[in-house]
């Protein structure tokens, strides 16, 4: 068995830490062509993986907490006799950097690290220990101090066990998780990666599980055409999550917006949602993604707008962005006038009214029946005409967005 399937394979739990390291991982494969890299060609794929990524490293991420600030502290002086940084993506890079050095010079051995796991009450210990100068394995009582903790950022709500087929939630010090410098730089990669932004607080992290099942040969389009692009959006559409539905829908867009066509292989995909709840990072929740019937219908929309726009029948609306005036697709602006609704909690006649034809809408396309489609844009064309005609409550912005919405050009297009 090959060394990074094998590493991957006896890693004992499932959830967002073995997701991250098998996508860090992926970027070792990707760049080398093989599953059992020698030092140097880890220390260039590692490399060349951050420099791919250059825009994300400098993303912007939070503020180490206190323990995590003094505990990096202490082990990356010891590593690389550095001390800890400001930010959890300013650790990521710096950890990613000296761990190439440290391959290319000889002092890490990847086929040691990448064998050992241990697992004992204090803990699961990822690599070798090593001293700034030498490695060795771990004995019976590995050295703590020689390994650095799991980042706080990166949580989820229990290690579980994968033995026995069974889940079981490991409990109390156990779930500590230990990583020498390379383990540490999979994770790094892997964050980096499925970093879909930084907003609200709240981190959100988007994973392709079970992505070692695509090594050596698949994985490229998976992560380069896959997890990338969807992740991108997310990070270009500062998107963050108030319901699964417009969430999943604001992403389609921006991929619609954007011409990105994403292989329907590369989902289901996971979002794991990470919130500063007090002084602690708790996973909000984890939710399984599957854009593509949403994307294959959104791309035709944009196309057939673009079609009529050339031709000069121009389908955007007029909206308020803050100070700014902005021209959206009816249907983007539809979806952002039931966000807002949301974030208002609207209440009398114009109860979430954007909202409940955005959520038909989707259930609509996702269903992939051109009826439920059609039954979904009449029932929205009759609704919205009850509303614009009679005297019901409603916001002007979302008048004007209905208006744009159920002229004709526009309905042949939804249609």
């Amino acid at each position: 068995m090959s060394s990074l399937l094998e590493a991957i394979a006896n890693y004992p739990y499932e959830g967002l830490t073995r997701e991250l390291l098998s996508l860090g991982m992926s970027w070792v494969v990707i760049n080398t062509g093989t599953l059992e890299p020698d030092a140097n060609e880890l220390a260039d794929s590692l490399e060349g993986a951050l420099r791919s990524l250059g825009d994300r490293a400098k993303a912007h991420t939070s503020k180490m907490g206190r323990n995590d600030r003094s505990s990096f502290d202490k082990v990356l002086k010891v590593w690389f006799n550095r001390s800890a940084p400001e930010t959890y993506g300013e650790l990521f890079e710096l950890v990613v950097t000296e761990t190439v050095k440290l391959l290319r010079n000889g002092l890490l051995d990847p086929r040691a690290s990448l064998t050992s796991v241990r697992v004992d009450k204090n803990g699961t210990y990822l690599g070798v220990e090593f001293d700034g100068q030498t490695w060795k394995q771990p004995g019976k009582k590995p050295k703590a101090e020689y390994y650095a903790i799991l980042p706080a950022i990166i949580k989820q709500p229990e290690y579980y066990e994968r033995q026995s087929g069974f889940l079981i939630p490991t409990t109390g010090q156990k779930a500590q998780i230990r990583l020498d410098p390379l383990w540490f730089s999979f994770v790094a990669l892997g964050f980096f990666t499925g970093f879909a932004g930084f907003v609200g607080g709240r981190y959100y992290l988007i994973t392709k599980p079970g992505i070692e099942g695509f090594w050596p040969y698949e994985v490229e389009d998976m992560v380069v055409q896959g997890v990338l692009p969807i992740t991108e959006a997310g990070i270009r559409g500062r998107l963050s999550l108030s319901t699964e539905e417009l969430y999943e829908m604001k992403l389609a867009m921006k991929l619609a917006e954007e011409n990105r066509d994403v292989p329907e292989e590369a989902y289901p995909v996971v979002l794991h949602v990470i919130s500063l709840e007090g002084q602690v990072y708790t996973e909000l929740k984890t939710v399984q993604l599957d854009l593509s019937g949403l994307s294959r219908y959104l791309n035709s929309y944009v196309g057939r707008i673009k079609a009529l726009s050339t031709g000069g029948v121009p389908l955007t609306v007029e909206m308020k962005e803050g100070k700014a005036t902005v021209h959206k697709y009816p249907l983007w602006a539809l979806v952002d006038v039931a966000e807002k609704e949301l974030s208002r909690g609207v209440t009398g006649d114009g109860e979430m009214l954007a909202y409940i034809f955005v959520k038909d809408l989707y259930r609509a396309i996702n269903s992939g029946n051109k009826r439920l489609i059609e039954d979904s844009v009449f029932r929205l064309f009759r609704q919205g005409r009850a509303l614009l005609e009679g005297n019901a409550r409603a916001s002007g912005e979302l008048r004007k967005v209905l208006r744009a919405f159920m002229w004709k050009p526009h309905m042949e297009v939804l249609l």
